[in-house]
């Protein structure tokens, strides 16, 4: 069982991203993490989120997107749940620096900044979560 364990929802707009990154801020906080495994996730949850709205969904929309957070030990977990079409970050090879289009660099960031990736597909949704 977890020591600690939030979930906030936010529609997929862009407009969601800063109070999005404040909350994760807030929440990490008063979990106790250090500033740098902050940071770090929410760089990934930046990437996550704004994958969803410009290739899940093509494009903003009211579709809700569920962050969970979870402390145990030393282990944080994140949760990312939306409904967009599947995709499994995890299983995507990533570009390189020599091939990526430009902004084509956020799968690299999201597998090389956690310890593990777990997708699954439940229903209509994308379930994903990373180990930091």
């Amino acid at each position: 069982m977890s020591a600690h364990f939030t979930e906030f929802s936010v529609s997929a707009r862009y407009a969601e991203l800063p109070g999005l990154m404040r909350e994760i801020a807030r929440q990490t906080a008063e979990f106790g993490c250090p500033a740098g495994a902050c940071e770090r996730l929410q760089l990934v949850v930046e990437e996550l989120f704004t994958n969803s709205i410009a290739h899940g969904y093509g494009g903003e929309c009211e579709a809700p997107v569920r962050i969970g957070l979870s402390r145990a030990g030393d282990r944080l977990t994140l949760r990312y749940i939306d409904q967009a079409a599947p995709f499994d970050p995890g299983k995507i090879a990533p570009a390189t620096a020599s091939t990526a289009a430009v902004g084509g660099l956020g799968l690299g960031l999201i597998q090389g900044m956690s310890k593990s990736i777990r997708y699954q597909r439940l229903g209509p949704h994308n379930v994903t979560e990373l180990d930091f």
